[in-house]
């Protein structure tokens, strides 16, 4: 079975499992933003947990779908208020297992140790990394729960490990995207990263050092995660960032995933910088992207009623 192939297959399996989506309003001081504790059901029954912070007062809100990096976790609803600043919502979760309140319980069959992402990866269906594509295409079916949210304002946002995973999602997703915003992605050219032992593949490069095991197999599983096989399926826009210094996620490997991105994109590349991108100064950028969408988005909606 082809790696896109087998994506289709597991969205048709994620589609056999209940969501079981809650959530619960909490206390959160802000005049501009209600917070709501989120949770639904992933790959081996995990219960994934995070935020849905909306506008206050504002019914059909644009959504932000946030997936965030490798090793971060939910602190404070203020993580994400630039997004309230432009009247969008959040949508986040932790990521499985890395810190937050979301554990990854389900052992292992192959191989384990404390960096997540080499658990598994002599096995595609034991891999940690199917466990978050699963759980990111989860989000996806969650977004479309969301009563007050604008289905045709849903806009997706990664960095790093979230940058891949939202890029991965995007390819896959059952639902429109009307802009997709990657910075300082991950999950690019797999066995150049593995290799290199960069990033989060450091866990690898270091296992098969150590370890005489079929290098074809290991080659053949990585194939079903490395978003360069998956990319050209994104058909709305995009906007990436990248550092030309990164040595986590390094441009090079990212650029091999970019070329094959067939819909409008836009890389913003920033010469001085390793793996905090542009920093603050693209997150304007992205913005100033943002508002235009939802301006334009509006002002059409209203020459339309107006005919």
């Amino acid at each position: 079975m082809k790696p896109k192939e087998y994506w289709l297959n597991e969205q048709k399996l994620s589609k056999e499992l209940p969501l079981d989506l809650e959530y619960q309003k909490r206390c959160f001081p802000s005049s501009i933003a209600s917070v709501y504790d989120i949770s639904y059901t992933s790959l081996y029954d995990e219960t994934i947990y995070g935020w849905l912070i909306e506008p206050k007062n504002k019914k059909n809100y644009p959504l932000i779908i946030e997936y965030i990096g490798y090793m971060n976790h939910l602190d404070s609803p203020l993580q994400f208020m630039h997004w309230l600043s432009i009247g969008c919502g959040v949508l986040v979760t932790d990521s499985r297992g890395q810190g937050g309140r979301t554990k990854d319980t389900h052992p292992y069959q192959t191989f384990s140790e404390s960096r997540l992402m080499a658990c598994g990866f002599l096995d595609k269906d034991d891999f940690y990394l199917r466990r978050l594509y699963w759980d990111a295409l989860r989000l996806l079916d969650v977004s479309q729960e969301l009563p007050l949210v604008d289905k045709e304002n849903i806009f997706i946002h990664g960095t790093s490990q979230g940058g891949g995973i939202g890029l991965f999602a995007n390819s896959f997703s059952l639902y429109p995207i009307k802009y997709g915003f990657y910075d300082v992605p991950s999950h690019s050219n797999l066995l150049n990263r593995v290799a290199q032992g960069t990033g989060s593949y450091q866990g690898i490069h270091d296992y098969l050092k150590e370890n005489t095991i079929d290098y074809e197999q290991v080659e053949n599983d990585l194939n079903y995660f490395d978003i360069k096989n998956f990319v050209e399926e994104i058909t709305n826009p995009v906007l990436v960032s990248v550092g030309e210094n990164d040595p986590i996620c390094p441009k090079e490997d990212f650029l091999v995933s970019y070329q094959k991105i067939k819909a409008f994109k836009e890389l913003t590349s920033y010469p001085e910088s390793g793996h905090g991108g542009g920093g603050l100064k693209h997150t304007e950028k992205i913005l100033q992207y943002l508002m235009k969408e939802i301006d334009g988005d509006l002002h059409e909606r209203h020459s339309s009623s107006n005919l």
